[in-house]
């Protein structure tokens, strides 16, 4: 009897301290204390009103635990959460409903919203719109850690911020260029609150994307921001992303845009705003819309937005066969209105390669003699044969500046990439 009894005391001496045990591992994980919150336990239903938000705990994985969302998060892969109104002025009602414990919400959310939801035991946290990418990796990593725990969590979230970037670079890495290619200029352009037609500058995730991983040169400067005044003057845009179809009007009508390469070859394709601010999955999808668009056949196609057919090897000039008015899920080899036509390389009747010809001041040689040519015909050296000599000179370097003045381009008087690639092109403006 007493053998029993010291193993019955045994035994659930044991089952006791394996249950210490198990809770003292899931006692690791919790409670979470990230800024200002503090999380308790592990969350299980969740509600998320902000789209780049919903973004990231998609990629993490944690889209499971969302029970709601609001109207501005419409990625495909979350439309089957039930809806809980704007991101603004949520219902609170449906949220409490759904048993939510925490809301992820914008900066946009109403005071009064905040205020009830918070009264009701859920814990409201607004995370900052991401505009680099250690700031995008700070929001994985924070995520990870309220959804997952500050161990598992965290390293969730590493582990997809590593993966996310390396698809962008993957990306990247595809894009077939020929050596010695001038690189394409793009712009993603929308209208602002003063109805003004403005880029994206640096200090956004979209610009990141499109200045460090298109291989273009992205027109971003951040004057845009303390110059209301500033135009497109003097710029040509090979290709442009707009916002919407307000936007694209808008720039079919200003005086500067409708001269770029861009609008003249229909070389536009509209991608909603909200997709250059989601650091996941559309991040992704987006820049192989883009890198498709301007190169073709590069990268895997998104679903949502099928790319232009343009092979990589075509001059960055030369027009997309997808018409700028026609939705981007609906791609067609066809314009509705027919474009004007594109500008065309004249590099070939001078007998010269842009993609090798390398030349500077004190240079004597045909390539030189090449551009002494076309500077001539276009009216920027006088018509003589004592001009036409193939010595890089004096008279050689200031008839460049005045070329590049009338194009629109930085007045340096060397034969650069960018000069002699609009040197030999068929809308070369004339002296």
């Amino acid at each position: 009897m007493k053998k029993k009894l010291l193993s019955l005391i045994m035994a659930a001496a044991t089952a006791a301290l394996s249950a210490v045990v198990l809770t003292g591992c899931g006692d690791k994980e919790y409670p979470v204390e990230v800024a200002n919150y503090k999380i308790e336990k592990e969350p299980n239903n969740i509600v998320v009103l902000d789209a780049p938000t919903a973004d990231i705990i998609s990629y993490i994985g944690y889209d499971r635990k969302i029970v709601g969302r609001s109207d501005e998060v419409s990625q495909e892969a979350l439309k089957g959460a039930p809806s809980m109104g704007g991101a603004e002025d949520p219902d609170v009602k449906k949220i409490k409903a759904e048993e939510a414990e925490i809301v992820f919400a914008a900066d946009s959310i109403k005071a009064t919203a905040k205020k009830e939801l918070t009264d009701k035991d859920v814990k409201v946290i607004t995370l900052q719109r991401p505009e680099t990418l250690t700031e995008v990796e700070t929001n994985y990593e924070t995520l990870g850690k309220i959804l997952g725990g500050k161990k598992s969590g965290l390293d969730e979230g590493k582990q997809a911020f590593k993966k996310f970037k390396g698809e962008l670079e993957k990306i990247r890495d595809s894009i077939d260029r020929v050596d010695g290619a001038v690189r394409p200029t793009i712009c993603y352009i929308y209208l602002d609150e003063q109805n003004r037609l403005r880029p994206l500058t640096t200090g956004h995730l979209g610009s990141l994307l499109m200045a460090d991983y298109t291989n273009c040169d992205a027109i971003n400067s951040s004057e845009w921001d303390t110059n209301v005044n500033k135009t497109f003057s003097g710029v040509n845009i090979n290709y442009i992303f707009y916002n919407d179809d307000a936007t694209l009007e808008a720039i079919k009508k200003d005086d500067d845009l409708k001269k770029s390469t861009a609008v003249i070859s229909n070389s536009m394709q509209k991608i909603p705003y909200e997709n250059l601010c989601c650091p996941g999955q559309t991040a992704i999808d987006t820049l192989n819309t883009m890198v498709k668009f301007i190169y073709g056949g590069t990268a895997s196609s998104s679903p949502d937005q099928p790319p232009a057919t343009q092979p990589a090897t075509q001059p960055a000039t030369k027009p997309a066969t997808q018409p700028a008015t026609q939705p981007a899920a609906q791609p067609a080899t066809q314009p509705a209105t027919k474009p004007a036509e594109a500008a065309k390389d004249l590099s070939s009747q001078y007998k010269v390669d842009l993609n090798k010809i390398d030349i500077e001041k004190g240079n004597d040689n045909d390539e030189v003699k090449a551009v002494q040519q076309r500077l001539e015909d276009l009216g920027y050296i006088k018509k003589s044969e004592d001009n036409v000599t193939g010595y890089f000179g004096d008279a050689t370097e200031q008839a460049l500046k005045d070329f590049q003045k009338k194009n629109g381009l930085e007045q340096t008087g060397e034969a650069d990439s960018k000069t002699l690639k609009a040197l030999f092109m068929s809308d070369a403006k004339k002296a």
